[in-house]
C-alpha cells in the first residue's frame, strides 16, 4: 500500500470508526450466534458423519461424484455472484475517489482481494479438515489421505476466490465459464469412479494428479489477480459499490427482502411487448403478465431456471446418498428458494399492494392466488420434473419419494416466499432487550424473525430428504408456515 493510499483510507476509517460499545455488541452477537446456532449444527453434522453406515457411504465412489459436482457448482456460483458483487468492492465515495485517481486497480484493491483469498482458503481448509478428521476417527482413511484432502480443500477455495474476481472483472467470460463448468459436471457424473475423487477424500491414497491440476489452477489464478483487478471497469466498480452500500444499510435493519431488491436486475428486452392481454380468464391474464415480465430480464430468468433444475438434481443425489441426504435436501431447498425468486416478482408485488386498497376490483386473496401460479408451476416443472426424470434413470426404486418431494417442496418454498413478502415491519417487542441467565437472546431472535422463511424452507428440504419416517415433521413445518401466513395475512393492514 502506497503512502497516498494509506493516508486516504486512514481518513475514511477515522470518519467511519465505531465506538467500543458497538464493537462489543457485535462481538457479543457473533459469540451468541456461534454458541447457540453454529456449535449445535456442527456437532450434529459430526455425529452424522461418524456413524459407521454414513462414514462408509462417504468414502464410496458416488460420494466423490457428488463432491465434484458440488465443487463445480460452487465455482459456477462464484462466477455468477461476482457479476453482481465481486471481492473488489468499497464504499461509493471511496471508490469514486480512488478509482478516479492515477493509482492502479491492483494497488487500490489489493488488500481486499488478499482478504478474499485468505477467507476462501481458510473455509476450504476447515471443511476438508472437519470431514477428514471425522473419517480418520473411524479408521476409514489415514493421516496421509487427510493431509492430501486438506491441501486440495485449500486449493479449491483459492480457485473459487479467483473465479469470484473473474466474474467481476470479465462478466462475459464468466458466463461462458459457467456453461463450461456445468458441462464438466455432467461429464464427471458419467465418468469412471477413479476420476471422480478429485474433490473428495480418497481411501485408496493421495490423489496426486488432482493435487497437481488444482495447484496449477490455483497458482495460475493467483498470478492473474493483478491483471484481473486492472480490468475492472469504472462502471462496474461504481454500480457494485452503490448496490452493496444500499444492501448493507438494509441488512442492518434486518430487511433482507430489501437487500435482495438491491440486486434486482432492470428489464433489458421486450419492453415493447404487451404484458397484459384480453383473455377469457383472469388467472390466465395474470399468468401471462408474470411470464412476460420475467422474460424481460433474460439473465435473471436463465439463472433462476438453471438453479431450479439444479435443485431437482440435488434432490436425486439426496435420494441415492442417504448418508448425506438431509444435508443435500437442505441444499436443494436453498437452491429452490433462490431460483424461484426469478418467477416471483408478480407474487411479491401482489403482497405489497395487498397492504392497501384492492386494485382493479380484484380481491387480495384472488390476486395472490393468481400470482402464485407462475412460481409454483415453474418450480414444479423444473425442479420436480428434473427430479422425476433423472430419478427414473438413476434411482427407479426411489421414484415415489422423488415424485412426492418434487411436488411438495416447491409448494412449501413458494409459500415461504409469500410469507416473507407479507412479513411487514418488525414488531416493537423485538427491539426490547430481554436479559436472562444466558444473556440477551433478542439479537438472535431478531435474525431468526427476519430469516424465518428460508429457515422453514431449509427444514422442509431436510425432512423431504429423510423420507417417509419424517412425514409427520414435514407436515408440522408446513402447518407452522401456514400459521405464519394466516397471522401475517390478517395483520397485513
Amino acid at each position: 500500500m502506497t503512502s497516498r493510499l494509506g493516508a486516504a483510507t486512514g481518513i475514511w476509517r477515522d470518519r467511519q470508526a465505531r465506538d467500543a460499545g458497538d464493537r462489543a455488541y457485535l462481538a457479543y452477537s457473533l459469540l451468541l450466534l456461534a454458541l447457540i446456532v453454529v456449535t449445535p449444527i456442527g456437532r450434529a453434522v459430526w455425529l452424522q458423519i461418524t456413524v459407521e453406515t454414513s462414514a462408509a457411504a462417504l468414502v464410496s465412489p458416488s460420494a466423490g461424484v457428488i463432491a465434484g459436482t458440488i465443487v463445480l457448482a460452487i465455482w459456477a456460483a462464484a462466477l455468477v455472484i461476482g457479476q453482481s458483487r465481486g471481492p473488489a468492492v468499497a464504499a461509493p465515495f471511496l471508490v469514486h475517489v480512488l478509482a478516479g485517481s492515477d493509482l492502479r486497480r491492483r494497488t487500490v484493491f489489493r488488500t481486499r482481494i488478499l482478504v478474499a483469498l485468505l477467507v476462501a482458503l481458510l473455509v476450504g481448509t476447515g471443511a476438508a479438515v472437519f470431514v477428514g478428521l471425522a473419517l480418520e476417527s473411524l479408521g476409514l482413511v489415514g493421516s496421509a489421505e487427510v493431509l492430501d484432502f486438506t491441501v486440495r480443500g485449500a486449493l479449491i477455495g483459492v480457485v473459487a476466490a479467483v473465479l469470484w474476481l473473474v466474474g467481476e472483472s470479465l462478466p462475459r467470460v464468466a458466463g461462458m465459464l459457467t456453461v463450461l463448468l456445468f458441462t464438466i459436471a455432467v461429464v464427471i457424473a458419467r465418468a469412471a469412479p477413479a476420476s471422480s475423487q478429485w474433490a473428495w477424500v480418497s481411501s485408496a491414497g493421495p490423489v496426486v494428479w488432482a493435487d497437481v491440476v488444482l495447484l496449477v489452477l490455483a497458482a495460475g489464478g493467483v498470478a492473474t489477480v493483478s491483471w484481473l483487478l486492472d480490468r475492472i471497469s469504472d462502471r462496474t466498480l461504481t454500480a457494485q459499490a452503490a448496490k452493496w452500500d444500499a444492501a448493507s444499510a438494509h441488512a442492518v435493519s434486518l430487511d433482507f427482502g430489501a437487500v435482495a431488491e438491491s440486486y434486482q436486475t432492470l428489464p433489458t428486452v421486450g419492453r415493447g411487448r404487451d404484458a397484459v392481454a384480453c383473455r377469457a380468464h383472469l388467472g390466465s391474464v395474470i399468468l401471462v403478465r408474470d411470464l412476460v415480465g420475467a422474460t424481460r430480464m433474460p439473465s435473471r430468468l436463465s439463472v433462476g431456471a438453471l438453479t431450479l433444475t439444479g435443485a431437482g438434481a440435488v434432490l436425486v443425489l439426496a435420494e441415492v446418498s442417504p448418508a448425506v441426504g438431509p444435508l443435500l435436501g437442505g441444499v436443494a431447498a436453498i437452491l429452490l428458494y433462490t431460483g424461484v425468486g426469478a418467477f416471483s416478482r408478480g407474487l411479491h408485488h401482489a403482497a405489497l399492494v395487498s397492504l392497501d386498497l384492492p386494485l382493479y376490483g380484484i380481491g387480495d386473496g384472488r390476486l395472490l392466488v393468481f400470482h402464485s401460479l407462475l412460481p409454483i408451476g415453474a418450480a414444479v416443472v423444473l425442479t420436480g420434473g428434473t427430479a422425476i426424470a433423472l430419478g427414473a434413470f438413476v434411482a427407479p426404486a426411489s421414484l415415489i419419494g422423488l415424485v412426492w418431494g418434487g411436488l411438495a417442496l416447491p409448494v412449501v418454498v413458494v409459500a415461504a416466499h409469500l410469507s416473507n413478502a407479507l412479513r411487514g415491519p418488525a414488531p416493537l417487542f423485538l427491539m426490547t432487550p430481554a436479559p436472562s441467565a444466558v444473556g440477551d437472546p433478542m439479537p438472535l431472535i431478531r435474525v431468526l424473525w427476519a430469516m424465518d422463511a428460508p429457515v422453514l424452507a431449509v427444514l422442509a428440504g431436510l425432512l423431504i430428504a429423510v423420507g417417509g419416517s419424517a412425514l409427520g415433521a414435514f407436515v408440522a413445518v408446513s402447518i407452522v408456515l401456514g400459521l405464519f401466513l394466516v397471522v401475517r395475512w390478517t395483520r397485513r393492514a
